[in-house]
């Protein structure tokens, strides 16, 4: 049984054995709606969220995989606001594509994301305690806030 559960549901490499244990008032963050919120807030915030829900379920592994892909992922954001600024002041276009942006959010959703959206509705069946989004969404907001700010002051540094 363990085998077809496995294969059907492409779910991480551990025992679904858990569904019988797993607790239903575990708190965890819609992992669908954390991939979707990835397209507006970053393919960063949704992987911390998955690291999150992934820690909550005793996934340590795929918690640190998935905060690699958080690392990941905020270093190219801020690697692109940096070189987006410095763009300005050169004068040239030194920002990476966007077809590479949107390859490292169908990248996130294809090798990271989909996995626990996959795992989380086989071992809950959709029954576990929702946690509300309000306040990690105004988090989200605040980082990327700070994030475009420190790319406006290292702008205008560089300009004089």
């Amino acid at each position: 049984m363990e085998t077809v559960l496995e294969e059907a549901t492409d779910a991480p490499p551990t025992t679904p054995s858990k569904a019988c244990t797993l607790d239903a008032s575990l708190p965890l963050w819609n992992p669908r709606a954390a991939t979707y919120l990835s397209v507006l807030l970053s393919p960063a915030f949704s992987a911390y969220i998955h690291m999150c829900n992934w820690t909550t379920l005793g996934e340590d592994d795929q918690s640190l995989e998935a905060r690699a892909w958080c690392c990941m992922l905020l270093g190219y954001f801020v690697a692109f606001g940096v070189l987006l600024g410095v763009s300005d002041i050169v004068g040239r276009n030194l920002a990476p594509p966007v077809s590479a942006t949107i390859g490292l959010l169908a990248g996130w959703h294809v090798w990271g994301g989909r996995a626990q959206e996959r795992y989380v509705a086989v071992i809950t069946g959709g029954a576990y305690t929702r946690r509300p989004w309000y306040g990690v969404i105004l988090a989200a907001l605040g980082v990327l806030a700070v994030l475009v700010v420190m790319v406006a002051v290292v702008v205008r540094v560089v300009r004089g």
